[in-house]
């Protein structure tokens, strides 16, 4: 009987192992096949006229550390670097005569969206015609971000029933303090300075007056920057266009009378506006097709790019959502290959962060200092939406640093502390007991107060990292304390604002940082510039999940860890079969 027992549950955990086994080889044959088989996107060379078509639509990461994975998590193309790069290559691109931008519903922040422009901006200094269109701009929602990047192309259209809600810059901050008090949830935060406001989210019920004048200046400055951008591609005054924007929205007509779009028309008839101007020969090419080509490795003296997106974690190993986060260990690791790769004289760190870890930040701040000062390889920091608190920890170890108008920088400061859930838990009938070998052993208990002792160690705390925080700057930025002080306080700034208040060295994006990169190297123009680490093909990432790392750490443990084993073999064998790819891929744009 017993035997019987044993063999039924025995049978049971092997075809549930087989079953899964089959689900993830299946699983990497489909998507294998959708690389090299014949599903796999057509690889016909570039017609010798056409126009590049990128549609906007979703989340978009600053760069997909990962081919293929991204499609199952993130969508495809959610990549703002491969948005840009393929703009800015088709600007140079013989085959391409022009490029056509439809925006649907991209989620993007303000200096994401100022990249996008910069790069559109550049293709139309080409000569080539540019066109955006769009069904709406903003449906029941601001369209003032998603009109100003529009700008940027030469002529914009939308179809007759859509509405252009050009009406400014509206921020809102949730205040979730009279729910956690019905919660009966007691936050106990410690913050330097008073421009740390974060907590304040669940500490007020309304801003704190440090809070709103941070935040109306950060809001007026966006606004400046909006009203001269569509003022100088629109060639409309200055005043006309606060004016615009503070009567908006406007009705498709409306926007017409105004010139502040060129035609009323809908998507098929743009298509045929563009043969009849260009001819019937014309081809439009997507973004996708345009870029499907082997990663490029550069050849001989290049630039190392390395992408820093997320919260900053200490992690262990990065994983297939690495997009999502900064890993400490993996970003140290990046740097590692960067500078012992002698053919990098350069190193260009897109930071994309609104802080996490001051322990990680510390990591990333000293490795970045190693190849600056031991390695005598420049960093130059790109700074995308974000660069703020831990971002802009780590932003201070450049050489220089480089940030769109709008990025959110600064925010020197921290704040820490914990959520006392008693009150919570007694209500729901939980009780919690105790053991402790201190008093102290409390302190980061969710269930019992600070004492006055863990007070004083928390505010110890704090100040040792405000402290290290300011001195960092001090010394990244070349200012006095005193100077620093007056910038800090946990306050957030724009990057115009922050050129201003020297925290930053130049405005611009990423190309911007690559040309500072290669002068400060004593680079030529059209040096070679290469992505550390080189991109993971999807079954790479798969196979990852299977291993352990150099350090010893593993993603699985125990059961787990010992029930995945054999799948490592078959991902072996595909990671083998995926190193062949390369003879099959046709870079286009270079076929004759």
């Amino acid at each position: 009987m017993i035997r019987n027992f044993f063999r039924f549950i025995f049978s049971t955990f092997f075809w549930i192992c087989a079953f899964i086994g089959v689900l993830i080889f299946a699983l990497v044959l489909i998507l294998y096949l959708g690389h090299i088989g014949p599903f796999a996107p057509s690889l016909k060379s570039l017609k010798r006229d056409s126009i590049l078509s990128l549609t906007l639509n979703g989340s978009y990461v600053e760069h997909a550390n990962s081919k293929g994975i991204e499609s199952l998590f993130l969508g495809r193309n959610a990549s703002l670097y491969d948005l840009t790069h393929a703009i800015l290559k088709a600007s140079q691109d013989e085959k391409i005569k022009g490029i056509l931008v439809r925006i649907e519903s991209p989620s993007l922040g303000m200096a994401q969206l100022q990249e996008l422009r910069d790069a559109l901006l550049s293709f139309r200094k080409s000569g080539k015609p540019s066109w955006c269109y769009s069904d709406t701009f903003g449906e029941s929602s601001s369209g003032t971000g998603l009109y100003y990047l529009a700008t940027a192309c030469e002529e914009i259209w939308i179809q007759p029933v859509g509405t252009l809600n050009l009406v400014g810059i509206n921020m809102e901050t949730p205040f979730a303090k009279g729910a956690i008090d019905k919660l009966d949830i007691k936050p106990e935060i410690a913050q330097r300075k008073e421009y740390k406001t974060f907590p304040e989210m669940f500490t007020r019920d309304d801003y704190s007056e440090d809070n709103r004048e941070a935040s109306q200046a950060i809001a007026d400055s966006v606004l400046g920057q909006i009203v001269e951008g569509i003022a100088k591609e629109r060639k409309i005054s200055h005043d006309r266009v606060r004016l615009l924007i503070a009567s908006g929205p406007y009705l498709t007509q409306e926007a017409l009378t105004e010139k502040l779009i060129d035609r009323i028309d809908y998507r098929n008839a743009l298509a045929s506006a563009i043969r009849e101007k260009l001819g019937h020969h014309i081809s439009f090419v997507g973004i996708g097709p345009y870029l499907y080509t082997k990663p490029h490795e550069a050849k001989g003296n290049k630039i190392a790019l390395i992408f820093g997106s997320g919260v900053i974690q200490r992690d262990g190993k990065s994983s297939v959502l690495d997009e999502l986060m900064i890993s400490s260990n993996a970003t140290y690791r990046a740097f590692q290959l960067a500078i012992d790769d002698k053919d990098v004289k350069a190193i260009v760190y897109r930071i994309s962060s609104s802080g996490g870890s001051p322990i990680a930040a510390e990591t990333i701040y000293s490795i970045i200092n190693y190849a600056r000062e031991h390695a005598k390889k420049p960093v130059i920091i790109s700074m995308s939406d974000t660069a703020a608190s831990g971002g802009y920890w780590i932003a201070v170890a450049g050489s220089k640093i480089v940030a769109q108008p709008a990025t959110l920088t600064g925010s020197i400061g921290v704040f820490g502390g914990k959520y006392v859930l008693s009150g919570l838990l007694e209500k729901l009938g939980v009780k919690v007991g105790r053991v402790s070998t201190s008093e102290n052993a409390t302190m980061w208990s969710f269930t019992e107060p600070f004492t006055p002792a863990q007070w004083s160690k928390l505010n110890a705390i704090m100040d040792e990292i405000y402290e290290a925080f300011s001195s960092r700057v001090a010394k990244g930025r070349k200012m006095t304390r005193d100077q620093v002080e007056k910038v800090a306080r946990g306050r957030v700034w724009t990057g115009e604002q922050a050129l201003a208040l020297g925290l930053v060295d130049q405005l611009g994006g990423f190309q911007s940082a690559i040309d500072l990169a290669k002068q400060e190297a004593g680079l030529a123009h059209d040096a070679g510039v290469e992505i550390y680490p080189r991109r993971k093909t999807f079954l790479e990432n798969l196979v990852t999940l299977f291993e352990h790392d150099e350090e010893g750490s593993s993603h699985e443990a125990g059961v787990l860890g010992t029930f995945l084993q054999p799948f490592k073999k078959i991902m072996a064998v595909f990671r083998f079969i995926q190193s062949s790819e390369e003879i099959l891929y046709v870079p286009l744009g270079e076929v004759k």
